[in-house]
């Protein structure tokens, strides 16, 4: 599926999406025709897919996949990270000493290296460093905690390839941050040296999805609570949704290494970041919160046309390379 087979589908969305900009004016005041057409084509297609089987969602939204200029300007090389499929995005033009581990979104059940390229490759051109994007397993097939279990696998063989942890920062959307964040966690608790911090956008990290912008949120974003508890709920399998290395917010988050949290005013997840913050602010740690008015979960993700994902890709890298510039060593203060 290319842009041709997805074209009825966005006119369809684009001619509803002006009939009532027309009728009542834009949903957000500061929404684009563009922006608000492109929100309203996801929510359609996610409310479409989640009546499907999980292969099927995957396949969705691996078909999705534009062309994107980013990923002309890097060089991909797929690898093995401690027995983990994963990819590497180098900047072509040559790339620093530092390393990101990029974990992609996707609800735990969908996504990849292939749905998230653009987004990854930007991250490698503004950041000027490797990103290596995993391709953890999916729920509901492999549940909890099989993304916690693959992303440590990753980060240890990054450190056995002689990468130090202080070269290395942590990103990821979405189930990607929550798990970003898990994974640190885990890392601390077992005494392995943590990496430099971690930047994520919109992070997962309470799957009751008890945040009030669950609720409040859902008419501007492309989701709703329904569609989290039901992925949730496949890649918990039988475990406890407190559990922390699933939903972080039940986490000890102390003595963890600096966290940057980026959300939308407007998301579902906005509550999430928040939380979040608050909890490792409580808990001694170095946090930084970035709420970005009107904007909807991973508006980042929506590529190099849209002014607004632009600016949130820009922001993140700038985090990212201020991580990477202290290069001082952390160690687990449960070492």
């Amino acid at each position: 599926m290319g842009l041709f087979t997805l074209l009825p589908a966005l006119i369809g969305t684009g001619i509803t999406t002006g009939i009532r900009r027309a009728k009542r004016g834009p949903l957000r005041p500061g929404w684009s025709f563009k922006f608000e057409a492109t929100v309203a084509f996801m929510k359609a297609t996610n409310e479409r897919i989640i009546h499907l089987d999980a292969v099927t969602q995957r396949a969705e939204m691996e078909a999705m996949t534009l062309p994107s200029r980013a990923l002309e300007r890097v060089r991909r090389e797929q690898v093995s990270a401690g027995g983990v499929p994963a990819e590497w995005f180098i900047p072509r033009e040559g790339a620093s000493g530092g390393v990101v581990l990029y974990l992609h979104g996707g609800s735990y059940v969908f996504g990849s290296t292939r749905t998230h390229g653009d987004l990854i490759a930007r991250i490698a051109l503004g950041t000027g460093a490797k990103v290596l994007g995993l391709n953890y397993r999916l729920a509901p097939e492999h549940p909890f905690p099989a993304p916690v279990e693959d992303t440590l696998a990753a980060y240890r063989w990054l450190l056995s390839t002689g990468v130090r942890p202080e070269q290395v920062v942590f990103s990821g959307d979405s189930a990607g941050g929550g798990l970003a964040i898990a994974a640190l966690v885990a890392l601390r608790d077992e005494g392995t040296p943590l990496p430099a911090g971690a930047v994520v956008i919109a992070p997962w990290v309470d799957l009751e999805c008890r945040g009030e912008s669950v609720e409040r949120n859902a008419r501007y974003d492309w989701g709703d609570r329904a569609m989290l508890l039901h992925w949730a709920k496949w890649y918990l399998g039988t475990a406890d949704a407190r559990a922390p290395l699933a939903s972080p917010l039940h986490a000890d988050l102390s003595g963890l290494p600096p966290l940057f949290v980026h959300v939308g005013s407007a998301e579902l997840q906005h509550d999430d970041g928040v939380r979040i913050t608050e909890k490792a602010r409580a808990a001694g740690v170095e946090v930084h919160l970035e709420v970005w008015p009107e904007m909807v979960h991973n508006f980042q993700t929506f590529g190099e046309g849209f002014p607004e994902a632009v600016r949130g890709t820009a922001k993140l890298c700038e985090h990212i390379q201020g991580l990477l510039g202290k290069a001082e060593p952390r160690q687990s203060s449960l070492a």
